[in-house]
């Protein structure tokens, strides 16, 4: 907005801003972004290599959204879809369109897989990892004890 009349001046008017206010806080909105950016790289390349190295043979996989942005494209085996609502209070299912059996069978196959995602600050893991992933393996794994038990000539796994 505009200040007073006359001069086009930096203070105050009736009405009007104060530029070095309007000034200090788009250079504060630059260098967050510049901030989460460098995180976010930092992350990726520092801690995800790091953890795709001490867990190699593993495959990495990016949880949509989030996961995608900390996940370097050289290492990512896959993709996954586990959605933070799904595990809230009161939201004890797991929705056929988010099945993620591609997962389950990576996780066969290879003795687990990892799952990389992201959350805000102040919470230590993502919803979608502490709450989602554990009742969606709960869910596969009380599947599969079925089919097994119910299955002539195979017994129940251990």
């Amino acid at each position: 907005g505009g200040g007073g009349g006359g001069g086009g001046g930096g203070g105050r008017g009736a009405g009007g801003s104060d530029w070095t206010k309007d000034l200090r806080e788009i250079r504060k909105q630059n260098v967050n972004a510049f901030n989460r950016m460098h995180s976010i790289a930092w992350d990726a390349n520092g801690f995800v290599r790091e953890i795709a190295g001490v867990l190699r043979g593993f495959p990495l996989l990016a949880n949509l959204r989030c996961g995608e942005w900390y996940t370097p494209p050289d290492l990512l085996s896959d993709k996954c879809y586990f959605k933070s609502t799904d595990g809230h209070t009161g939201r004890w299912n797991v929705p056929t369109s988010r099945l993620n059996l591609h997962v389950a069978r990576l996780a066969s196959e290879h003795g687990g897989v990892v799952v990389v995602d992201a959350t805000r600050r102040g919470k230590v893991f993502p919803d979608a990892l502490l709450k989602t992933v554990p009742i969606w393996a709960t869910v596969l794994n009380r599947v599969v004890h079925r089919f097994r038990s119910r299955t002539p000539g195979r017994a129940p796994a251990a």
